[in-house]
């Protein structure tokens, strides 16, 4: 069964400001050589005391400065490199996102100074033809996105930007792990309780446990993952008879069987793609959910024919199909198939934000119907190999994408549909095979993600031994590493930052009191889950855990557990849902809310400092776990948790009415964090992202709220702190792909645009009119 569907469906927890104007509506009036010294004498005062007019725009030889005229933009770039001074050279962060190594063909050799100054800056982008579009008029809007640039490398007014201000000496030391995506206090706590499991495995490893116990098991699985020499000599033995089995495939039927036989012996299928969770409409109840043919890459990257995208995942595939034994000419055909397969699929799929909506993935086929679907596949007879023939229904997440994953399944398509299944059952297992495939998928990640570095094989192996070794890892680290005398105080916050949610229900303007008296109950039954469950998982009672010298491997050992946990899935179809379970490992550094069981969970991997701190002082808790306590509660009430009852059904308890203000006000939302850069050249989604800036916003306004009431509130504790948690740094490219898949907004969007709505922020750092922080109160956002 596959994960990926539940944890599109559970919200996770995880704001670039800059002046009013610059989240203003844009515009596309030209700015005028007067606005733009105007914006430029409030913008780059705090960086140039005492600037005025003439420092920044000079005239005609008979002193005519015409201010009436549009500027063009190479005028208000240079204006800008005036105003501003010598800037600090790029370091860390800004080093990392800028825009450098640009030259531009169409500037003049009056301007040539500045604008290589702000070359050398990283702000400036420039056309596809190579042209920075000197002649080019720029609109305020336009303008104030560079000087936003500016002032997130100058990082020395919070008042212009907060997050950069606050975090400016770890941003400019920031650096990224080897072979990781990106680096923050997440990645860091996170290392922290990776090192912390390690120590746990290390000081069970080299000695002998009775077989079968718990010690013998995490012990010998982790000698496994470290054994690259008997790895590399098995190389893709492991899964050649499958690899054999899809080749000589003759007919659709064929390949067909060769999958059921994967997916009966290992639990991994090619083709068809099931999970096993709760009925959205009866929660109470375990249901079977179709997911159609997977694609490889994001809906976003096929869908543009993104070239670096393209070329990085055809040179992967192209590598891997030729480790399986395809001479290179073939592979690269073959790999050309499938992405353009794949590219079909992704063309008619869901788009990211759609997939949380239970309007859109909640399709119950019956089975005949489902089966009718497939015009040429027995759906009964694969619904019945795989051991999930025991319910009288399918839930098809995605419509179009399963219709067309049906049409695909044809004869004619027989190739490429072994080609893919090929490349799925390669990529799967790659990481459990001989590091050529290892080599392979860095590669690819360091072209696609710009990954530098590589983990260790200690690194690797560890983390292998966590993921897999979890059901017993889980209890020595909750036992080592949280303490009751937490949980109690962090069970304290759930409760009162409830209560407080309740109140500000109970005041809210624009809702009934019929959709409010539901909206309490939802939060008076949801289920809370701190620091570890209550009773631990013992599906890896029923493993046999083998060294290589007694005829296991990494690849055996690995699908053994895999197995299991899918055979233990299996079981449960059809049946009540066990609501006592734990859905993550509780040294996961995050935060979940999950609507099928109105349940929030704070797993111990998290519960410690910054975000959690028994020694702290309260405010700067609620100002860390505190507004990620209230963000998860929120997840009960944002566009898509607002569609689950007090029991975790799909169930509409709102007023028609009410309803309407609801979407008006998520429509306000959209719009407040929309369009928002993230990076030079790259802007926040407010539609993708709708879901957790409710929550954002809703966590602060809740925690902010109690702190409200404390004797003398400490708020530049609470603000402060908040910042600090959302501090990280990534590559250009994780920053392009994440805002087009991500329903986070970027961390400094998180933080920059959310707490300009709440007055404690303005009064405690004396924001105001002018500042890059600064929003009118007409408009700023409310919801909960």
């Amino acid at each position: 069964m596959k994960k990926k569907f539940l944890s599109l469906l559970m919200a996770i927890i995880m704001v670039l400001s800059v002046s009013i104007s610059v989240y203003a509506d844009e515009t596309s009036s030209p700015a005028t050589r007067g606005e733009i010294v105007k914006t430029l004498l409030t913008a780059a005062d705090a960086y140039h005391p005492g600037i005025k007019k003439e420092d920044v725009i000079q005239g005609s030889s008979n002193g005519n400065l015409r201010d009436n005229e549009p500027a063009k933009k190479i005028e208000a770039l240079v204006m800008l490199s005036r105003a501003f001074g010598e800037l600090p050279k790029p370091v860390g962060n800004n080093l990392r996102i800028g825009t450098f190594g640009v030259e531009f063909t169409d500037v003049p050799v009056w301007a040539k100074k500045d604008i290589d100054k702000l070359v050398k800056a990283g702000v400036l982008t420039g056309k596809p033809d190579g042209t920075l579009g000197a002649k080019d008029t720029i609109t305020i809007a336009e303008f104030q996105t560079i000087i936003a640039r500016i002032w997130m490398l100058e990082g020395s007014h919070l008042n212009d930007d907060f997050f950069e201000a606050i975090n400016k000496d770890w941003l400019n030391h920031s650096t990224i792990p080897a072979g990781e995506l990106m680096g923050g206090i997440f990645s860091e706590l996170q290392k922290q309780n990776n090192d912390n499991i390690e120590k746990i495995i290390n000081e069970l490893a080299g000695k002998k446990f009775e077989k079968g116990t718990k010690e013998q098991k995490i012990t010998d699985f982790y000698a496994t993952a470290l054994d690259t020499k008997n790895r590399n000599k098995q190389g893709i033995e492991p899964i050649q008879k499958y690899v054999q089995a899809i080749d000589e495939a003759k007919t659709l039927d064929e390949l067909v069987q060769a999958d059921l036989t994967l997916e009966k012996e290992l639990g991994l299928s090619s083709l068809f793609n099931f999970t096993i969770m709760n009925d959205a409409k009866n929660s109470s109840k375990n249901a079977l959910y179709y997911t159609g043919l997977a694609i490889s890459l994001d809906k976003n990257s096929f869908v543009t024919e993104d070239p670096t995208a393209k070329k990085a995942y055809l040179q992967y595939m192209t590598k891997i199909l030729v480790l399986s034994g395809e001479e290179e000419s073939t592979a690269k055909a073959l790999a050309e198939n499938v992405y353009d397969m794949e590219k079909t699929l992704a063309a008619v799929s869901l788009e990211p934000h759609e997939q949380g909506d239970v309007n859109k993935y909640y399709n119950p086929y019956a089975i005949g119907q489902f089966d009718d679907l497939f015009k040429t596949v027995n759906m009964k007879q694969v619904l019945k190999s795989m051991a999930i023939d025991s319910v009288d229904q399918v839930i098809v997440f995605d419509v179009k994408l399963a219709q067309k994953s049906a049409e695909l399944f044809t004869e004619a398509n027989l190739n490429v549909l072994k080609a893919y299944a090929k490349m799925q059952l390669l990529m799967a297992t790659g990481s459990l095979l001989s590091d050529e495939f290892r080599d392979a998928s860095n590669e690819f990640a360091a072209t696609f993600y710009g990954v530098t570095g590589e983990k260790t094989d200690q690194e690797n192996a560890v983390a292998m031994t966590t993921n897999a070794m979890g059901g017993y890892l889980e209890q020595m680290f909750a036992e080592k590493h949280f303490s009751q005398n937490a949980k109690k105080d962090v069970e304290q916050m759930v409760d009162e930052l409830i209560a407080t949610y309740e109140e500000r229900i109970k005041s809210l303007d624009w809702m009934s009191e019929t959709t409010k008296t539901k909206a309490i109950k939802k939060l008076d039954t949801m289920i809370v889950k701190i620091g570890y469950p209550d009773k631990w998982d013992t599906t890896l009672d029923q493993v046999a855990i083998k060294t290589y010298d007694e005829g296991g491997s990494l690849f055996s050992n690995t699908f053994t557990i895999t197995k299991a946990y899918i055979d233990s899935s299996k079981a449960k179809l059809g049946k009540p849902v066990d609501r006592t379970e734990w859905g993550i490992s509780v040294y996961t550094v995050n935060a979940f809310y999950n609507p099928f069981n109105n349940e929030i969970t704070f797993p111990a991997g998290i519960l410690q400092a910054p975000f959690y701190d028994i020694n702290a002082k309260p405010e700067e808790n609620y100002g860390a776990i505190g507004m990620v306590i209230g963000h998860e509660i929120s997840h009960a009430f944002d566009n898509n948790g607002s569609a689950y009852d007090e029991n975790g059904n799909a169930n509409n308890w709102w007023t028609e009415q009410d309803f309407k203000k609801f979407k008006e006000k998520n429509e306000e939302l959209i719009a407040f964090y929309n369009g928002i850069e993230i990076i030079p050249g790259v802007l926040n989604d407010g539609q993708l992202t709708l879901s957790e800036n409710v929550a954002d916003l809703g966590g602060m306004a809740a925690s902010l709220q109690i702190v409200s009431k404390m004797s003398n509130p400490d708020y530049k504790a609470y603000f402060d702190r908040n910042a600090e948690i959302w501090k990280s740094t990534t590559t250009k490219e994780v920053a392009a792909f994440l805002s087009k898949n991500d329903v986070h907004s970027a961390n400094k969007i998180r933080v920059n645009r959310t707490i300009v709505n709440f007055p404690q922020f303005y009064e405690t750092y004396g924001i105001k009119p002018g500042d890059g922080m600064y929003v009118a109160p007409e408009g700023r956002v409310s919801l909960w």
